[in-house]
């Protein structure tokens, strides 16, 4: 059985899309073929001792070097040798994908880059030198793996050959085979005190302005005025939610929104089941772009129909109709 290394900055325990990515691609590869590299968390020893794959937590990210990306430099090319490795995974085109090119060169090591969407976008836009590194990573790597097809569209723009690239899109956070009782979900919004009577939204996700909570916000305002009572509940924690709170109360919708911050992974499927709809509705700023969309497919997996924007790789993820 062949050896491969995962190395990557984002990884379960951490939250968010990527992270749960990259785990429920791990969980594809025979058992214990797979050795993750991923950064140290005081809070990941329970679930490094349910994978299935061996975890070793390292410090990535070094304080005092520079280029920072030289501790994962050398923890990569530690593991790599100690487990024999035949081929090296990375996740984003910069810096892992620089670590990954530099094995290759040094070692022979062969490796695959995992591409998400902004990493590419921002080598893109940058130009220079970080374009020209990019470009690089692409273009030694055996595979470049895209989440979307519009990432796949700009990992080739940055010179990734066509031919080269593999469209792997993401799948749900948690079991596919999940079903909820409907005691479950009574249990789940009771506790998050969810609206009873009338129709429920429900967004999840980081609180910044690429991911469009603004706009939800306002189309609730705007059915307020039209005598149609919407209740939206936002799921998900970020830098943005002081101006969200903000925008609430300008628009006086204070009685119909509801921010319930993070919550449990055990708890989401119900949130997606006692809502009426999903609706999460991103915008493109800059290189600041949703790759695909996980959420989507989570609320679908709990029979919700989806709303979403014609943006990125969210096309990937909602399928019109």
């Amino acid at each position: 059985m062949k050896s491969i290394i995962l190395a990557t900055l984002e990884y379960p325990v951490q939250k968010g899309g990527i992270a749960t990515y990259l785990a429920n691609l791990v969980a594809c590869f025979p058992k214990g073929s797979v050795h993750v590299l991923a950064p140290e968390n005081p809070q990941s020893h329970d679930t490094d001792m349910r994978s299935d794959a061996s975890i070793f937590r390292r410090n990535l990210l070094s304080r005092w070097l520079r280029p920072r990306w030289l501790a994962a430099l050398y923890w990569t090319d530690w593991l790599a040798k100690k487990e024999r490795a035949d081929m090296l995974i990375v996740s984003h085109v910069l810096p892992m994908g620089l670590v990954a090119r530099i094995l290759k060169r040094r070692r022979g090591l062969p490796y695959a880059v995992i591409v998400h969407g902004m990493d590419v976008a921002l080598a893109l836009e940058a130009g220079g030198w970080k374009r020209a590194r990019a470009r690089a990573v692409l273009e030694d790597a055996e595979v470049v793996v895209a989440n979307s097809v519009h990432t796949a569209q700009l990992a080739e723009a940055l010179g990734a050959r066509k031919e080269k690239i593999a469209l792997v899109r993401p799948s749900p956070g948690f079991a596919l085979d999940t079903v909820l009782p409907p005691d479950r979900i009574e249990a789940v919004r009771k506790f998050y005190a969810m609206p009873t009577i009338g129709y429920t939204l429900l967004s999840v996700g980081r609180l910044v302005e690429r991911k469009g909570f603004a706009e939800v916000i306002e189309a609730v305002a705007l059915l307020k005025k039209d005598g149609r009572k919407v209740n939206l509940v936002i799921v998900g924690d970020g830098p943005d939610r002081r101006r969200l709170e903000a925008l609430v109360n300008s628009h006086q919708v204070a009685d119909l929104v509801t921010f319930l911050g993070e919550v449990s992974d055990e708890d989401l499927p119900g949130l997606y089941a006692a809502a009426s709809v999903f609706v999460m509705a991103p915008k493109s700023i800059g290189a600041d772009v949703e790759g695909f969309g996980i959420v989507y497919l989570e609320a679908n997996l709990m029979g919700k129909p989806v709303i979403g924007s014609r943006v990125g790789g969210v096309a990937d993820a909602v399928v019109d109709g």
